[in-house]
């Protein structure tokens, strides 16, 4: 199903396609292309896409077109189903997992380095996201929730300087916009104790919005998990409360849902280079790629 809508003209759009299933990866399992609980997805510097999954604790990488690549181990969880996957322009895979560092590999699954800092203790360490700059930020549940801006020197694998971001309620998943803004959702995993919203922090890291917990005029969040960011701006909620996904243009003037339909828990999402949405279905075990736009000819 699509629609045209004129409003999205300057976001790049002329047709929003809805809860349109392009093709759908892996199913329950353990073997090679299946999974237990995929609960991140991250486009690689090659334009494949790297899956995690927490439930057997492997990172599969998958091309464009859903062809398994390869998998590889990242370790056990200290807690479990926290963590990213993230990758930089130089084909390292990050991953976080709850514990105090992050893990870096090399793009065939090869365990480089963990990055550490006695500045930081990032024990409850959530979402990840490269920067433009290849500096990483980092969600982190400690005292609440805070972000952690960490420079790195990626010759000698170390730590430069952290900054920190307080002040937020258990962040969970990350992105960051063309402009240095960090795009933050913020659950409800533990009772209604505040939450259920987008938070955008500008490039001087400060609050700059809050999407949530209503938007729009008759929509609102629940559990807000995955955000991401296409290349025209526009950005992405999965909501693991309601079971579907978000799109909002640029300045959030405009929303839309896109996929209403077939999804149980969808957690971390991502846009591929060829303008797929992706979703992490967790309890359908799966990953499906999503139409949701005819861009614009000019």
């Amino acid at each position: 199903m699509h629609r045209f809508n004129k409003d999205w003209k300057l976001s790049g759009i002329q047709r929003i396609y809805y809860n349109t299933l392009v093709k759908q990866l892996g199913g329950f399992g353990s073997e090679v292309g299946k999974f237990t609980w995929p609960t991140s997805v991250s486009n690689t510097s090659e334009g494949d896409l790297a899956v995690k999954d927490s439930g057997n604790q492997q990172i599969q990488i998958f091309s464009e077109e859903g062809h398994h690549k390869h998998t590889f181990a990242y370790g056990s969880e200290s807690t479990k189903c926290l963590g990213d996957v993230a990758c930089t322009s130089e084909g390292l895979i990050l991953v976080t997992d709850g514990s105090k560092g992050i893990k870096v590999f090399s793009r065939e699954g090869e365990l480089i380095h963990i990055l550490k800092s006695s500045k930081a203790d990032w024990k409850h360490s959530y979402g990840l996201a490269v920067l433009k700059s290849n500096n990483i930020a980092v969600t982190d549940w400690t005292d609440g929730g805070k972000i952690h801006i960490i420079a790195v020197d990626w010759r000698m694998n170390a730590v430069l300087k952290t900054n920190v971001i307080d002040g937020l309620q258990r962040p969970e998943y990350i992105a960051v916009t063309e402009a240095e803004d960090l795009l933050v959702s913020e659950g409800q995993l533990f009772g209604q104790k505040g939450g259920c919203c987008l938070k955008i922090i500008d490039s001087e890291r400060a609050l700059k919005k809050t999407i949530g917990p209503k938007y729009g005029e008759d929509f609102n969040f629940v559990n807000p998990s995955g955000v991401c960011v296409d290349k025209s701006g526009n950005f992405f909620v999965a909501d693991r409360g309601k079971n579907n996904v978000t799109m909002f243009n640029r300045d959030s003037s405009l929303s839309s849902l896109v996929v209403t339909q077939d999804l149980e828990g969808p957690a971390g999402i991502t846009v591929t280079n060829n303008g797929l949405l992706v979703v992490t279905d967790c309890y359908h075990h799966s990953v499906k790629l999503y139409k949701y736009k005819q861009e614009l000819i000019l």
